[in-house]
């Protein structure tokens, strides 16, 4: 599938919201648990794509996903990396993830620490991420995976 990779603009904060808050429905969450969790770590501000390394996913000019990255001192951390549900699958999540793994290290950040959903784990395994952990969600009433993943010599994605 031809889909293109670029910096995310301030104004599409809505359209990565959504885009966040429909590939986390993909797994079954219950609506009350979806609106919670879309006022808080779904929510994507116009701030956070200013002061932070987010990329778009897109096909035909359109947004069909997004990573986004905080760098805190020494540490790169994936915070976000969604897809639509009609785009999964097919390739775009795995580009995208290293993608952005290839520019943080570009940045002097050989890794990416990362929490993944319980449904997740199995995507970020295939693509080489290392389990380091595990980290308990208050807000989510889960424990999550806590992973690594070391962009050595990663092929560069087609996008």
């Amino acid at each position: 599938m031809e889909f293109t990779i670029r910096k995310a603009l301030p104004e599409e904060a809505a359209a990565l919201s959504h885009i966040a808050v429909t590939a986390k429905a993909h797994w079954g969450y219950a609506q009350e648990q979806l609106e919670l969790w879309g006022r808080e770590f779904l929510m994507i501000s116009s701030n956070y794509i200013r002061e932070h390394h987010v990329w778009v996913a897109c096909i035909q000019l359109v947004a069909v996903g997004f990573s986004g990255i905080s760098i805190h001192e020494s540490e790169a951390e994936l915070d976000h990396l969604w897809i639509l549900p009609a785009y999964m699958g097919q390739g775009i999540g795995a580009q995208l993830f290293l993608y952005t793994a290839k520019r943080i290290q570009e940045m002097g950040y050989p890794e990416m620490v990362f929490t993944s959903d319980p449904h997740a784990d199995g995507f970020y395994r295939k693509l080489g991420a290392e389990k380091i952990g595990d980290y308990y969600s208050v807000l989510q009433n889960t424990t999550l995976t806590k992973f690594k993943f070391t962009a050595v010599s990663q092929a560069e994605p087609g996008a």
